[in-house]
């Protein structure tokens, strides 16, 4: 471990940066300095946060270990990672496959590109399906990806944190299926939300490849109400 700079340290450094000894220069360094060491404690605390909560520590639990009350805690940590008590079942296992995903590519985040990789499993699922008929294939995706992130050194140990265009992703799948008036979120509106935005590399990928937002909008719609017939038809209907 790295032994953390003492003031001393810092000083120097500063001085060492604004050779010429203006005072206010120095001044805006150090202020550049301190911002940099506050945002890497805040980053710190976010890493172990997020995994704590991974692992289903409660915030009771967490304040306690902070040395905050219960309410500072949640206040400052409550959305570092969404939550997924609406998920089905496939949406839970596409969110843990870019987990994987991340992790096997050595990637230190979760981004929308590994959620848009992991919606090709299993293949059963609404968005797999739409993607399937759309044209698309894994492989691609895939290359797409690695093009935008190449693969790490190592695979990565410990908890990985969403980055904030997955987690806006997520939050817009929620939206999704609220305007369908839907009471879950499943993996169709996993890949709406993917590509609610232009610039997230979910978005990006798929235009690449030729999707265009509305046309993965109207597959994912039909495929909806193909889903809808087939389940009536299931459905014993009861005289009365």
């Amino acid at each position: 471990m790295s032994p953390t700079p003492d003031l001393s340290d810092l000083i120097r450094s500063v001085r060492d940066e604004v050779a010429d000894g203006d005072p206010i220069a120095q001044l805006a360094k150090a202020a550049e300095y301190a911002a940099g060491l506050s945002q890497l404690g805040d980053r710190l605390l976010d890493h172990f946060v997020f995994q704590c909560r991974q692992v289903g520590m409660s915030w009771a639990e967490l304040s306690a270990a902070l040395g905050v009350s219960k309410q500072a805690a949640h206040k400052r940590f409550t959305g570092l990672a969404p939550t997924f008590q609406r998920f089905t079942v496939k949406a839970r296992d596409v969110v843990q496959g870019a987990t994987g995903h991340a992790r096997t590519f050595g990637h230190p985040d979760i981004g929308t590109e590994h959620l848009l990789l992991s919606l090709f499993d299993p293949a059963d699922s609404l968005a797999a399906i739409a993607l399937d008929r759309l044209g698309l294939r894994r492989e691609a995706v895939s290359e797409e990806l690695f093009r935008r992130h190449p693969r790490g050194e190592a695979p990565i140990q410990g908890a990985i944190p969403f980055t904030a265009h997955a987690k806006e992703a997520l939050r817009g799948a929620l939206e999704e299926a609220l305007e369908l008036g839907h009471n879950y979120i499943g993996t169709e509106h996993l890949l709406l939300g993917l590509q609610r935005e232009a610039d997230y590399a979910s978005a990006e990928i798929l235009s690449t490849l030729g999707a265009q937002k509305d046309t993965v909008r109207r597959e994912l719609l039909e495929g909806l109400r193909r889903f809808m017939r087939e389940r009536e038809k299931q459905t014993p209907k009861i005289d009365g």
